[in-house]
């Protein structure tokens, strides 16, 4: 079992607070904790490694990355830095995204009715899976488990159309946010998560449970519930971490 701790890896965000979309699970407040890109030379030189470069997205559901590629691409030849690119719904695949990413994470919806309903945005689950399709560098996609305030909706569908062209994926959990429109959401119940994750046990080679889940007591019964399903935890609980790293990258391996 892979236990993974994320806590050297710097979260930047290459528009720092500012985000169009206010999505109901979110509504920029997660923006609030990352560093702005002018920040990253200095945790480089304290020695950190590992970046995951995201952002806030345009009302089109695009991180607008361009603006900052040439720091990024200096930044990371200085320092020989590895990237983890979180890109948003692009329409089209971002160039500079395949140019300079190690890994490339991505959230997946099977269902256009749900990203209207959380993100505000009209896309096909067929174009984001296109653009996935379309990097040369590896991809690992993600699912929000309960996302549409507490209730499962798109989970196994998404995991039955990303299980005919990806062999991994990371499962994240819902967490009810203050200041957000789903503050008062509850998480889904344990026994609907493990219902995900036991499908996704089926169909994928490497099943992580990913750095997104609610704190708290319901974080030790949700690693308990899904510990003999996956390959590896992140932010473990129950026992010590054994890799200090992004998951995205551990997924790989």
């Amino acid at each position: 079992m892979i236990l993974v701790d994320p806590r050297y890896v710097v979260p930047v965000s290459v528009t720092g607070d500012w985000c169009a979309l206010r999505c109901k699970h979110c509504n920029a407040v997660y923006l609030e904790h990352m560093v702005r890109v002018d920040d990253m030379k200095a945790f480089a030189e304290r020695g950190r490694k590992t970046f995951l470069i995201s952002g806030g997205m345009t009302k089109e559901g695009v991180i607008p990355f361009k603006s900052r590629v040439e720091i990024l691409r200096d930044l990371k030849r200085e320092y020989n830095l590895r990237y983890n690119f979180h890109i948003g719904f692009p329409k089209t695949p971002p160039e500079c995204v395949d140019d300079l990413a190690d890994v490339i994470s991505a959230d997946f919806f099977s269902s256009s009715d749900v990203l209207r309903e959380v993100y505000g945005i009209d896309r096909r689950p067929e174009e984001i899976l296109s653009v996935l399709l379309s990097f040369s560098k590896p991809v690992v996609p993600h699912i929000t488990v309960g996302i549409m305030c507490g209730e499962l909706s798109h989970e196994f569908e998404s995991l039955r159309i990303l299980s005919k062209h990806f062999d991994r994926v990371v499962l994240n959990v819902f967490i009810p946010t203050p200041r957000t429109a789903f503050e008062r959401c509850p998480p889904p119940s344990i026994e609907d998560v493990r219902r995900v994750f036991e499908e996704a046990r089926r169909v994928f080679k490497t099943v992580f449970l990913g750095c997104m889940q609610p704190k708290g007591r319901y974080r030790v019964e949700l690693q308990k519930t899904v510990e003999d399903l996956v390959d590896g935890i992140t932010k473990p609980v129950l026992e010590p971490p054994n890799v200090f790293d992004c998951c995205a990258f551990q997924v790989l391996r």
